[in-house]
């Protein structure tokens, strides 16, 4: 039957109108956030198709999808028929083309989105205007930055070669200024060459480390050396704060999240993906490389424990559609899922028949949902539904936060920090007990020697 027989086609027609009066049959699987009864449990499938749930139940139907079909109805002036079918049972050999096709035989339009694919087409299936966005889209676990313990923390920011060209130019900066300083010590401050060096040496260090400096060069040649390891000791210590700072925080932002299919890979390029997914060979075609694991759409749309659901199946993500994706973050109980980057591009709407001309009410919804969506009906419909238990999806942190150095991941400077000073003050214990120990042993044999 044409639905829009006998319509007035004038010129000043309202187009948006054309189904006034007329009461269309939708069809939906129960889809839990888009066209389900609030509060109650998915029905069980008993048997193959078409094996109805509830018809003519409109009134006790919630969801983005009916909400959206329902204004739709509102501004085209013409009623609805719901008719609610559980999802498809992959154990009775059903597919989503299968039911798409059985939907569009039996009733007017499917009111709740659907991919559009060439395989959809070619069966007489006819989606309208792009409502929803289908995109595939990778979910995964959020993973925070890193915020180990290393005791070697205090060397990170130099390469080991770059340390041990600054060690020698200490040597040669401190041997430089025992030679020409030596002829202004007095004979009674002279001392041998090793010692003046280790004192040259302790006093090129304390300028390093901004201690101050026992001895000032005498001489002019000193005092450019001196000068010249003044800008050199600008230089390395402006330099290793930098990269000291930028390594701490580096690693404390950066994030081990999986957000592009090249990282996927990289991960194990293995992927959960629910069954009868028409998009899963066009993402093969692409990533040759993925490894999908089949799991039932109900499945990893109940989940609330995302991270076992990883670890049941093996996988680093699940590739889902837009809509799917973001029920999944919001229905995780950690709020550790996060929706993260594309797999591939697709959308979706209301679908129809090629047959008896029902592919014609696609002009008409699409004519509705263009208009819905340039007055912000959509968007205001889309926000009434999002986050409905995580506060983000995308979780944000103020700038402060995030440029902030946990004490945990710098702890191992003050470790190492410790340990020196007390490994330092025990050996000069024992040290100072080794002295007495041979003080009295000398006093003792002197006094036997005496007596």
């Amino acid at each position: 039957m044409n639905l829009l027989e006998n319509v007035n086609d004038t010129v000043n027609a309202n187009f948006n109108t054309r189904l006034e009066g007329l009461t269309l049959t939708v069809a939906a699987i129960w889809d839990p956030g888009y066209v389900s009864i609030e509060g109650e449990a998915a029905p069980t499938r008993t048997r193959d198709y078409p094996d109805v749930y509830c018809t003519d139940c409109g009134s006790q139907l919630s969801g983005y999808n009916f909400d959206v079909f329902e204004k739709m109805a509102s501004l085209g002036n013409f009623k609805t028929n719901w008719t609610i079918f559980g999802d498809v049972d992959s154990s009775r050999g059903e597919t989503y083309e299968q039911m798409a096709l059985n939907f569009t035989r039996d009733f007017d339009v499917s009111g709740q989105w659907w991919s559009d694919t060439a395989r959809r087409r070619s069966i007489g299936v006819s989606c309208g205007y792009y409502h929803t966005d289908v995109t595939r889209m990778l979910t995964v676990l959020e993973t925070t930055g890193s915020d180990t313990f290393s005791l070697l923390m205090l060397f990170a920011p130099f390469q080991s070669y770059i340390w041990l060209v600054l060690f020698a130019a200490f040597l040669l900066v401190s041997t430089a200024l025992v030679y020409i300083e030596h002829d202004f010590h007095t004979d009674s401050k002279r001392v041998n060459f090793k010692d003046e060096l280790c004192r040259s040496l302790w006093n090129t260090w304390c300028r390093f480390a901004c201690g101050g400096d026992a001895h000032d060069p005498r001489t002019h040649l000193g005092q450019l050396v001196q000068g010249s390891y003044g800008f050199l000791r600008l230089i390395v210590v402006a330099l290793y704060g930098a990269s000291l700072t930028s390594i701490l925080i580096e690693d404390a932002n950066t994030s081990g999240t999986i957000k592009t299919m090249s990282e996927l890979r990289a991960a194990g390029g293995k992927a959960i993906m629910f069954e009868g997914d028409p998009l899963k060979s066009r993402i093969l075609a692409q990533n040759p490389w993925l490894i999908p694991e089949d799991v039932s759409r109900g499945e990893i749309l109940n989940t609330t424990d995302f991270r076992a659901l990883l670890d049941k199946y093996g996988s680093q993500a699940v590739i889902l559609s837009a809509p799917d994706a973001l029920t999944v973050a919001q229905n995780s109980d950690l709020c550790d899922v996060i929706v993260s980057g594309v797999a591939i591009s697709a959308g979706g709407g209301f679908i129809t028949s090629y047959d008896d001309c029902l592919s014609d009410l696609n002009f008409v919804f699409d004519s509705l949902l263009m208009t819905m969506e340039s007055d912000g009906t959509l968007d205001y419909i889309t926000a009434s539904y999002a986050n409905k238990k995580c506060t983000s999806v995308i979780k944000t942190e103020s700038p402060k936060s995030k440029y902030q150095v946990g004490l945990f991941r710098i702890s191992g400077i003050f470790v190492l920090g410790s340990a020196v000073l007390v490994g330092v003050s025990v050996l000069s214990k024992l040290h100072q007990v080794a002295d007495g120990v041979a003080s009295k042993s000398r006093a003792k044999e002197s006094g036997q020697t005496e007596g």
